[in-house]
């Protein structure tokens, strides 16, 4: 952690070396962005709170077609860091980032083409394919906290997910595909609102333990179907368990 009393050593160093006239400009203009940076970083991490965290999930997929139905939930994890910088006492703006794995399963009622690894495969109507997803997770959003009410911190928050997937593979029991690469079924890019709420207990210092739950429904096509007719979108429910810090 950066001090004022390293801060200010480091002013101290600043300015022994422009007063001396062997010093070369260079180093002074160096110098100076070293110094400005150290300030700058001094303020901004002032009031930042870091939360590890892993969430495990419900997740399932929802068609607007009566064609396509959802066909059951999944059992996911989400795993990464949350960043809150805080501009006032209780209010913070979050960010962050996660490996998300996620998916859901979806019947078809029609006859279907999905494109795999190896080539299109035909599905038969009635067909259920069983989606493994995996996305590099990056929300932004608004965090509101309480006053500490003795150990127990509570807090909301709700915002944009930005979702970038990095792993699609898919499950069709009739074509008796098991894993199978269908990235190129799935869009690279998904998009969705979050809200949430929850509590943190604090057990000495700045640490504290966090437990909550989240709700996060998507809002854009997750597919890349040739159909073009076809949206579906991805959501789910999270608890929340992570160390705050």
């Amino acid at each position: 952690m950066i001090t004022n009393n390293k801060i200010t050593l480091f002013k101290r160093i600043f300015v022994y070396f422009c007063n001396n006239k062997s010093t070369p400009k260079s180093m002074k203009k160096y110098l100076f962005i070293l110094v400005l940076a150290l300030i700058s970083f001094r303020s901004f991490s002032q009031d930042i709170r870091f939360t590890v965290f892993v969430d495990p999930k419900l997740a399932w997929m929802k068609s607007d077609l009566n064609s396509v139905e959802s066909d059951g939930s999944k059992l996911g994890v989400n795993i990464g860091l949350n960043v809150d910088k805080f501009f006032a006492k209780n209010y913070a703006i979050m960010t962050g980032v996660s490996i998300d794995n996620t998916g859901g399963n979806l019947k078809f009622d029609n006859a279907k083409i999905i494109k795999t690894g190896s080539g299109d495969e035909e599905l038969l109507a009635g067909s259920s394919i069983n989606y493994k997803l995996q996305y590099i997770n990056i929300p932004l959003g608004l965090k509101f906290k309480t006053n500490e009410i003795g150990y127990w911190t509570f807090y909301t928050h709700l915002g944009l997910n930005g979702g970038i997937n990095i792993k699609a593979v898919g499950e069709v029991d009739d074509l008796e595909l098991e894993n199978e690469n269908i990235s190129k079924s799935i869009r690279t890019f998904d998009l969705g609102y979050f809200i949430g709420a929850g509590a943190e207990y604090s057990i000495g210092g700045n640490a504290a333990v966090v437990l909550g739950l989240t709700y996060t429904n998507g809002f854009v096509d997750i597919t890349d179907d040739s159909d073009g007719v076809s949206k579906v979108t991805l959501s789910n429910l999270a608890i929340r368990i992570g160390i705050l810090f």
